[in-house]
């Protein structure tokens, strides 16, 4: 326990120290949407992976048993890549209903900027580039889950599993709100909340306390971190798809980081919360014989 102990707070030290040099030193030369932007952030997601394999390996020296480095249960794969789709869909749907944004079928802020980016290139007709658009956004998840894995197998992979103790709810809950301190250094610098970069840390790190419930379940449900990951992949890519019908739009309210997305994944959890899903029934596989432990109540 004690070797846990030092894992964890080794593990936060290192992830939380490599990651906001790389991002107070080097992210913010860039701009938010640039091509060396992306590069580097995406190299970021990487960081809380490397971090737990050095800890399990030379702090806690006791591998990697209860990482949930398995398949587990594929239904749940489904639900991964879909339900975050559908917290994106909601969440437009909401913000038509409340004029918070217009709906707009043609995606004419899209199509403008393609037609400005690639002005040599005669794209399809509107009805096919619109399927294309919605195909490829949902298939990318496949491209997204590996640096999403980078992120999630340092989450819910090892921290997550190491604050179990306090019960899965809070565990969950706790590791969302760490994560979502994590991304404060390039939420300041605008990516996310670019119009509001400062209010845009708390609204980040209630998302996050919201997805942290959703990923954790996921990945005591399916037995496997590989779940969470392709969540995280769905989150970061078709889950933003129903913005393109979208106009007039705030970054505060719009969105599945704004308000509005986050009213929508509190729903979801709260019935995640009702049905039980909170509480101990979930198996955790803890060292190489898979023995299943039940999990301390959350107090809810």
């Amino acid at each position: 326990m004690n070797r846990e102990r030092a894992g964890l707070a080794v593990f936060l030290l290192l992830t939380f120290g490599v990651t906001w040099a790389i991002e107070i030193g080097l992210v913010r030369r860039h701009a938010v949407g640039s091509a060396a932007y992306i590069a580097l952030l995406t190299g970021v997601m990487f960081i809380p992976a490397v971090c737990a394999v050095v800890v399990r390996l030379f702090v806690e020296r006791q591998g990697f048993g209860d990482a949930g480095l398995r398949w587990g249960r594929g239904r749940h794969y489904v639900a991964a890549w879909l339900l975050p789709v559908g917290f994106g869909v909601a969440a437009m749907g909401l913000a038509v209903w409340l004029r918070q944004a217009e709906f707009d079928p043609w995606m004419t802020k899209f199509m403008v900027q393609m037609k400005t980016s690639a002005p040599e290139v005669e794209l399809p007709s509107f009805g096919l580039t619109r399927v294309i658009v919605i195909v490829v956004n949902l298939l990318a998840v496949t491209v997204n889950t590996i640096p999403c894995f980078g992120e999630e197998f340092g989450w819910r992979g090892y921290l997550l599993m190491r604050l179990m103790p306090m019960g899965a709810g809070r565990a969950m809950v706790v590791t969302g709100a760490i994560w979502g301190v994590w991304h404060a250094p390039i939420i300041l610098q605008g990516h996310n909340y670019p119009d509001h970069p400062v209010l845009g840390v708390p609204l980040m790190i209630g998302f996050c306390v919201l997805l942290g419930v959703v990923f954790g379940w996921l990945r005591l449900a399916s037995g496997s971190v590989f779940a969470a990951a392709v969540a995280h992949a769905s989150v970061n890519g078709p889950a933003n798809t129903p913005l393109l019908f979208l106009r007039g739009r705030n970054d505060i309210t719009t969105g599945i980081t704004g308000l509005l997305g986050q009213a929508v994944m509190l729903g979801f959890v709260l019935l995640i919360w009702r049905l039980g899903g909170m509480r101990v029934g979930q198996r955790v596989e803890r060292g190489v014989d898979d023995v299943a432990e039940r999990v301390p109540e959350s107090g809810d």
